[in-house]
């Protein structure tokens, strides 16, 4: 933007050039030190060894807590409110230390009560860490959970020392919670708000890339081939850093969370843009027609890529987006578009070539709509140093039961409860890990599954490669603690390690089992204490504990309720079902519903590439794949057709809207039959379709136009009526397509709980 304004004065441009790098000196290492992996790896490493000085300063008995609780909560890596942030850390970790008194203290000589409380406690815990609506405490309950397994698992085998336990976890878990506040507010901080802009123009550059291939094809009748494949694949990635932005903003940052309505829009907008796009290249123009309008249509392609070169153009906080050129073209082409419909020799073409037409306008009309909302979304986002824009309408609904959430707490508190029985049974070497670690492994990564995770699938296998690595671990141990004796050594072995950590975990999207065996593996390291000299039983105790906590977690895990990919599957695709079907009845709360239907076939996606199942196969992913992306069409077909199906002219109605209402009744049954098929995991049976419906409704459309109702009647009226048919027309085909990809699955091989 300089560059161009300094060009139209010689004299600042000649000034310019003059001194081009005597401001201009960087720092060798500035590339790399922005390296996004660098940063996090030296904010991890910092974060430990601070909790680590803080604990140790202190005289903490246990600083492995403070370690990691700062790991975990360095996965918040995002500024929001730290006042905010810190009070509701805080409060869970008092909350769950009073909890854990409580318990320890009043119930250890009754065991059924004891265990029935810690394991409500602990399940609501777990349940409430990710329920959807939670927003900015979910750490709040985590730290709650954490706090009083930490608590419950000293007191009950020394309940007269419960409460100095209990001050002793406490202070040393908020030392992990002041750690990872500090270093992720004070050093690179991360703002959601920012990165989901950059996020969100990524995304429009690859909705332009579609709609250049588009005009090039379309407008200008290349015969090149349109990768859009490619295309579309890129383009889920881009909304999965959406959808897992839009999750992490609304939990950390208490700006994000106040306009999380706004985010739903623009997600929502996007979405729209890019199958509205895709829509275009359904409905292609007659040669003849298209000969008087290619002068308007390549105005109009211009003004959109002048447009998306503005809305993916950087500008600074609080600046004004310039204005385009989109409208104007558009309202050029609009008169045009009358002046052909005046002529009347649409209304003599057959009816396929009219609806082909006035449906490519009706599309076009979508598309410039889409893209002013998305303008108009861009300057409604918060950004870092502004006033937080006006907010737009929200749901305002009560939160409901999150069925998955509580699975994940039930099965956490499962775990828990059966560790703290094997304290009091067999007291197990390295006791004082196997409930939390146990609690941790069977909840942390659960997340991570709507996220690309694979969930519970393969995990004996990992938990058996994980022991290995252990074993491994104690004989490495064995031949260095020696040299750790050295407080300096010890403190740079302990950066060095979180910094690789850090580095390769930086990218990625959620928390995974080798993620959280990073976690565990680090903290017992530390709990041994190798700055003095450490006994090999020690050592073997310590690693002991944490094989037989992640064995634990792992057998509940799998065993009870298990979490996995085809599961998840099939619960989206339920949800998608339900939704698209609640849209078509006229749902009031249209708003949440568009929002879920823009995320779940992204969370749909992402589960589809993680079953990995001999009864699956590639082609069978491929398949599901398309499936889903041919819901995402129909999804967009079924918002443009609620969105008029009140423009029928009223003169029309008696004949037209009685096979409109047959066509939507089929419409529903045909989603219903869908839903079966995936309940039931077999996709072996008949669907019902919709083509002779659609018949039906040409019929009722080309009576009407043989009859004399629609003679005194404005040209505004006829396109109403065409456009509406063209958009059953366009509901209808894409719910065939649909059910033509449903009917190819072969979801009996794979649906069920196999490969453990």
């Amino acid at each position: 933007m300089n560059d161009a304004r300094y060009s139209k004065h010689p004299r600042m441009a000649a000034l310019t050039e003059a001194v081009p790098t005597a401001s201009k000196w960087q720092w060798p290492l500035q590339d790399l030190f922005r390296d996004l992996r660098i940063q996090y790896g030296i904010k991890l490493g910092l974060a430990g060894l601070l909790a680590l000085y803080w604990a140790q300063l202190l005289r903490l008995e246990h600083p492995s807590w403070a370690i990691l609780t700062a790991l975990v909560l360095m996965g918040a890596r995002y500024v929001g409110s730290i006042t905010v942030k810190a009070i509701m850390r805080v409060v869970g970790t008092i909350g769950g230390a009073l909890l854990g008194i409580w318990l320890v203290g009043d119930y250890t000589s009754t065991p059924a009560i004891f265990l029935t409380l810690f394991f409500f406690i602990v399940a609501v815990a777990g349940y409430k860490f990710g329920q959807v609506g939670s927003h900015q405490v979910p750490y709040a309950y985590f730290l709650l959970g954490v706090t009083t397994i930490a608590v419950v698992t000293y007191g009950v085998a020394d309940p007269a020392q419960v409460w100095q336990t209990g001050l002793n976890r406490t202070l040393e878990i908020l030392t992990g919670v002041i750690s990872s506040l500090l270093v992720t507010t004070l050093l690179w901080p991360r703002y959601a708000r920012e990165e989901f802009l950059e996020a969100a123009r990524a995304s429009l550059k690859t909705v332009s890339k579609l709609v250049e291939m588009q005009t090039e094809a379309y407008i200008r009748r290349s015969d090149a081939p349109l990768d859009v494949e490619q295309i579309n694949q890129d383009f889920i990635e881009r909304l999965s850093v959406l959808k897992n932005l839009l999750q992490a903003g609304a939990r950390e940052s208490t700006v994000f969370n106040a306009r999380l309505s706004n985010y739903n829009a623009f997600l929502v907008s996007i979405t729209n843009l890019f199958h509205i796009v895709l829509d275009l290249s359904r409905r292609r123009l007659d040669s003849g027609i298209l000969d008087h309008l290619r002068r308007e249509l390549e105005l109009v392609a211009a003004a959109i890529s002048e447009e998306f070169d503005i809305l993916t153009g950087p500008h600074r906080p609080g600046e004004k987006l310039r204005s385009s050129r989109v409208n104007e073209a558009f309202s050029a082409f609009e008169l045009k578009v009358k002046e052909i419909g005046e002529q009347g020799t649409l209304f003599a073409a057959p009816l396929k070539t009219t609806m082909a037409f006035y449906g490519h306008v009706s599309a076009l009309r979508s598309l410039r709509d889409e893209l002013n909302n998305i303008r108009s979304g861009v300057q409604g986002l918060p950004r870092v140093g502004q006033p937080i824009p006006e907010a737009k309408p929200h749901w305002g609904l009560l939160p409901t039961i999150d069925w998955f959430w509580v699975k994940v707490g039930v099965k956490g508190a499962v775990g828990a409860v059966i560790a703290v029985l094997l304290l009091k049974w067999i007291n197990p070497p390295g006791s004082a890990s196997i409930p939390l670690y146990a609690w941790l492994l069977t909840i942390a990564g659960r997340p991570f599954l709507r996220a690309g995770g694979a969930g519970d699938l393969r995990a004996f296998q990992n938990a058996f490669v994980a022991t290995l690595a252990l074993a491994g671990c104690v004989f490495l141990l064995f031949l260095t603690t020696p040299f750790l004796a050295d407080y300096l050594v010890m403190n740079l072995v302990l950066f060095l390690i979180l910094f690789v950590f850090g580095f390769l975990t930086a990218r990625s999207a959620g928390i995974n089992f080798w993620i959280q065996f990073g976690y565990l593996t680090i903290s017992a390291f530390v709990g041994i204490n190798p700055q003095v000299p450490v006994a090999s039983q020690t050592i073997i105790d310590t690693f002991l504990g944490l094989m037989i906590g992640m064995g634990l977690g792992t057998i509940v895990g799998r065993l009870i309720l298990p979490v996995l990919p085809q599961r998840v599957l099939r619960d989206n695709l339920l949800e998608l079902f339900a939704q698209i079907k609640a849209l078509l009845t006229g749902d009031t709360h249209r708003e949440k519903i568009q929002t879920q239907l823009a995320i779940l076939p992204v969370e749909a996606l992402q589960a589809t590439r993680q079953i990995r199942i001999a009864g699956c196969s590639e082609e069978e992913r491929l398949r599901v794949g398309a499936l889903v992306r041919a819901l995402q069409a129909l999804v967009t077909q079924v918002t443009d057709l609620i969105s008029r199906r009140h423009d029928l002219p009223e003169i029309a109605e008696p004949i037209l809207r009685p096979q409109l209402e047959v066509l939507e009744t089929e419409f529903k049954q045909t989603l219903d039959a869908f839903a079966e098929c995936f309940r039931q995991g077999d996709c072996r049976r008949a669907l019902p379709s919709v083509p002779g419906a659609l018949a039906g409704m040409d019929q009722a459309v080309e009576q009407i136009r043989q009859s004399p109702i629609l003679a005194g009647q404005n040209l505004e009226a006829d396109v109403r009526m065409l456009d509406l048919v063209d958009r059953y027309h366009a509901a209808g085909e894409a719910l065939e397509e649909c059910g033509r990809l449903v009917r190819s699955l072969e979801i009996q091989r794979y649906w069920g709980d196999y490969a453990l």
